[in-house]
C-alpha cells in the first residue's frame, strides 16, 4: 500500500474519531467498528501515540524580518574579536560593552559575549536554561562555499527574499510552494494526546501564519487581552442573537462551503466560550512584565493559558507570537538596541513566570527569523543574508552550549571573515546546520516520532543529524 496514502488515511480515522463519528453512524460507514481498527494498524512503522499525562508546550518568537544575530551573540576573545569588527566596521560592537556568557564546551581560549541590551537572556543563558543554535539556515543539502559559487548544487528558491525564506522557515521544507507548516503537522500528529480538550493545540497571538496551519488542526487565535468576542454575542440583548445563530448553525447544508462556514462559525463559539470561562478563573500571575512591551504583553497572555491547562484538558500546546522590526537596512546603530531589549525584558518575564507557575521544564521557547544580516554595512544597516543565529530556552534546554554543525572553517561558530570560508563577500554566512535540523529537535522533544517525523520534514535525511541534542528528552 502506498505510504502516503495509508498516512491520509489513518488521519482521516483519527480526525473522525475526534469529531464523534466512531458511533453507530460510524460503524455503519465502515460495516464494522473493527475495520477501523484494522485500517488504524495499517501502515504500523509509524505508530499511534500512547497517551501522556506530563505537559509540553512550544513557544515560537518569529522575529520578523531578518534579524541580525551575529550582533546578538559576539566572539569576544582579542583574535576573533578583531575579524569581526572588521568585517561589522559601523555596526561592530566593542568588545568592553558586551554582556560575558559562560559557554561550556567551547574550544579553549574561545569566549563570546551578548548584545549589552539583553541583560535577561544573559541571564538565562549563564544559569543554564538558555542556549544558541549557531549558523542555521534554509538549506536542501549540506552546502559549502565552493558549491554554491560553482552552480548546479541543489540550494533553496529564493534565498535572500523575506517571503519565501519566512515560508521555508515555517514548512519545514526548503521549497517554494506549501500550505501547510511543520507546527501544523505536529499538532495534527499530536493533537490525539489532547483527547477531549476544549481548545485547538495551536495558538496564536498574532493571527494566521504558515508554521501552525496543519492539515487537520488550525489554530485559534487570541489577542493580549485573550478572545475576541463575537459582535453582539455577549452583550446584555445578546440572547436572541444567540439563538438564531444556534438555529443557522444546526441546519443542515448541501453545499460543502456552507457546511464547512458553519462548522467554523461553532468551532469559534465553542473555543471562546470554552477559553473565556477557563481565563475567568485563572490564577493571577505575580510575575512583572515590562510595560510598553507588545511582545511581553502577548507571552504574559501565553502565560496565562498555560496556566489553564488543566481546565482545557490540553498535555500539548504550541503558540507562535511575531514581534517585526528587524529588517534594519537603516538606522540599525540607534533601533538595534532597542529590539535586543524588548525581546529579552519579554523573554525574562516570561521565563520568570513558567518557573513561578512550576511548569518551566515543560515549556520551551525558541526565535526564528527568516535569515541574518550581512556582516558588511551600508553605512548605518545592513541588508538580507543567509544562516544565522537562533535562542532557545526553558528548563528543559540542555544550556549554556552553543550547538549546532561545524562550519567548512572547522568550528561550530563560523569565521567571520568577509569572503572568507565560511560566507560570501559581503559577509551572508553559509549556513551548516539546516533550519529544518533545528525545529525537528523541537519536534522530538514534543514526543513525535522519528517515522513521522520524515514526514513532516522530507528533507531531514539528507543531513548527518535529526536531533541537534540541545532538548533533554527526560525533563
Amino acid at each position: 500500500m502506498n505510504k502516503h496514502y495509508s498516512r491520509s488515511r489513518r488521519e482521516f480515522l483519527r480526525s473522525a474519531g475526534r469529531a464523534g463519528l466512531a458511533t453507530a453512524g460510524a460503524a455503519a460507514l465502515f460495516g464494522k467498528l473493527g475495520l477501523i481498527q484494522t485500517a488504524l494498524a495499517v501502515d504500523a512503522m509509524c505508530p499511534d501515540y500512547p497517551p501522556v499525562t506530563d505537559y509540553r508546550a512550544l513557544v515560537c518568537v518569529f522575529l520578523a524580518g531578518g534579524n541580525d544575530s551575529f550582533n546578538l551573540i559576539v566572539p569576544s576573545d582579542s583574535a576573533r574579536h578583531a575579524v569581526y569588527a572588521a568585517s561589522r566596521d559601523a555596526v561592530a560592537l566593542p568588545i568592553d560593552q558586551l554582556l560575558p556568557m559562560d559557554v561550556l564546551g567551547a574550544p579553549p581560549g574561545y569566549q563570546y559575549g551578548l548584545h549589552p541590551s539583553c541583560l535577561e537572556m544573559a541571564d538565562i543563558f549563564n544559569n543554564g536554561n538558555g542556549a544558541f543554535v549557531v549558523n542555521t539556515g534554509t538549506l536542501v543539502q549540506p552546502t559549502t562555499k565552493s558549491q554554491y559559487l560553482g552552480g548546479g548544487h541543489p540550494v533553496p528558491p529564493q534565498l535572500f527574499s523575506h517571503a519565501d525564506q519566512q515560508a521555508q522557515w515555517q514548512f519545514g521544507q526548503p521549497v517554494a510552494n506549501g500550505t501547510v507548516g511543520w507546527g501544523g503537522l505536529v499538532a495534527d500528529h499530536l493533537d490525539i494526546l489532547n483527547a477531549g480538550s476544549t481548545v485547538p493545540m495551536s495558538i496564536s497571538l498574532s493571527g494566521q501564519n504558515r508554521l501552525q496551519a496543519g492539515k487537520l488542526v488550525q489554530p485559534y487565535t487570541l489577542t493580549s487581552n485573550g478572545p475576541t468576542p463575537l459582535i453582539g454575542y455577549n452583550s446584555a440583548f445578546s440572547a436572541p442573537q444567540r439563538e438564531a445563530l444556534g438555529a443557522l448553525l444546526a441546519q443542515g447544508y448541501a453545499d460543502p462551503l456552507t457546511r464547512t462556514y458553519a462548522a467554523t462559525m461553532n468551532h469559534a463559539v465553542d473555543y471562546y466560550t470554552s477559553i473565556t470561562a477557563a481565563l475567568a478563573d485563572a490564577p493571577p500571575i505575580d510575575t512583572p512584565f515590562p510595560d510598553g512591551n507588545a511582545l511581553a504583553d502577548a507571552l504574559k497572555m501565553i502565560a496565562q493559558v498555560i496556566s489553564v491547562r488543566e481546565q482545557l484538558g490540553v498535555h500539548r500546546q504550541i503558540f507562535f507570537v511575531t514581534m517585526g522590526g528587524f529588517d534594519t537596512h537603516d538606522d540599525q546603530i540607534s533601533d538595534q538596541p532597542g529590539l535586543f531589549s524588548t525581546l529579552s525584558q519579554a523573554l525574562g518575564a516570561f521565563h520568570q513566570a513558567t518557573g513561578e507557575l512550576g511548569i518551566s521544564n515543560g515549556v520551551t521557547t525558541f526565535t526564528l527569523s527568516e535569515f541574518a544580516r550581512t556582516l558588511n554595512s551600508d553605512g548605518d544597516g545592513t541588508d538580507h543574508a543567509w544562516g544565522g543565529n537562533q535562542f532557545v530556552m526553558g528548563g528543559a534546554v540542555q544550556g549554556q552550549r552553543l550547538y549546532g554543525t561545524p562550519a567548512v572553517s572547522g568550528d561550530i561558530f563560523p569565521d567571520l571573515t568577509l569572503d572568507g570560508p565560511d560566507c560570501l563577500q559581503r559577509g551572508q554566512m553559509i549556513p551548516a546546520t539546516s533550519c529544518d535540523q533545528y525545529s525537528a529537535t523541537l519536534a522530538r522533544w514534543m514526543g513525535v516520532s522519528d517515522c513521522d517525523l520524515a514526514e513532516i520534514f522530507p528533507y531531514l535525511g539528507n543531513f548527518a543529524s535529526s536531533d541537534l541534542g540541545f532538548m533533554n528528552p527526560a525533563a
